[in-house]
C-alpha cells in the first residue's frame, strides 16, 4: 500500500505510480486540515501531475512556489503529514543540516458523501470549499497579471488555447438530459483529468455542476 494511506481510502486504487487514486476524506479533522488555505495550497502544489509524476519538494522549494515565508510551512506541513496527504518521500543533508523533501500521498482528494449530508459538518464543507476556491482563484489571477493566460477565448486566440470563464444560469432540463449533461462532463473529465505530456502545457480546470431533485427526501 502506498506511503500515507488512511481510513476511507480504498486499498485496492493504487495508481500506476505507487500512490492511492483517491483519498476520501470522511472525517472532520482531516476536513479542518484541507480549510486552511496555505495548507490547501501546498498540498495542491504537490498534487501537480499526481497522476504520473508528482513533484517531491523540501519546505524551502515549496515556500518559493507559493510566495510564502519558508518558517510559515513548517506547521503546516507537519499538519498535512499527520493528515496522511502528504508524506517524506526522502532526506537529504543541506548544508550540514537534514532536509525533508515531501511527495503527495495521493492522486486525487474527495470528500465522503456522509460528511457532505450532515447538517453538523456544514461549515467544515463550507471552509474546505472556499478554501479551493479562493485558491484557483489566486492562481487565475497571478497567471493573468503575468500573461501567462491569454484572457481572449481559445477561438479568438491564435495559439488556440485560453481561459473560458462563463457561468451557466439556472435552467430546467428534463431529467433524460440532465443525466446526459452529467455523464459527458464526467466523461470528459476522466479523458482529459491526467497528464500524457511531462513536457505539455499546464492546464487546471474548477467545474461544479449539480441538479437539484425534487424527489429526495427532505434533509
Amino acid at each position: 500500500m502506498a506511503e500515507g494511506s488512511a481510513t476511507g481510502v480504498d486499498p485496492a486504487a493504487i495508481a500506476p505510480n505507487g500512490l492511492l487514486r483517491t483519498r476520501v476524506i470522511d472525517d472532520v479533522a482531516t476536513l479542518r486540515v484541507l480549510s486552511e488555505p496555505v495548507r490547501f495550497a501546498v498540498l495542491r502544489t504537490l498534487m501537480v501531475d499526481a497522476e504520473q509524476d508528482p513533484p517531491v519538494m523540501s519546505a524551502k522549494e515549496i515556500a518559493a512556489a507559493l510566495n510564502e515565508p519558508q518558517t510559515k510551512l513548517y506547521r503546516h506541513l507537519k499538519q498535512l503529514e499527520e493528515a496522511g496527504l502528504i508524506h517524506v518521500a526522502e532526506t537529504r543533508v543541506v548544508s550540514g543540516i537534514l532536509e525533508q523533501r515531501y511527495r503527495t500521498s495521493q492522486v486525487n482528494v474527495t470528500l465522503s458523501r456522509g460528511l457532505l449530508a450532515d447538517p453538523a459538518t456544514g461549515s467544515e464543507v463550507g471552509s474546505a470549499v472556499t478554501a479551493a476556491m479562493d485558491d484557483f482563484r489566486d492562481q487565475l489571477l497571478a497567471h493573468l497579471r503575468t500573461g501567462e493566460i491569454e484572457a481572449a477565448s481559445p477561438a479568438a486566440n491564435p495559439s488556440g488555447l485560453g481561459m473560458i470563464l462563463q457561468a451557466i444560469p439556472s435552467s430546467r432540463l428534463s431529467r433524460p438530459r440532465a443525466l446526459e449533461f452529467h455523464r459527458r462532463l464526467a466523461e470528459l473529465l476522466e479523458e482529459y483529468g491526467g497528464a500524457d505530456d511531462p513536457e505539455g502545457v499546464l492546464v487546471s480546470a474548477m467545474i461544479a455542476w449539480y441538479a437539484v431533485d425534487p424527489d429526495a427526501p427532505a434533509g
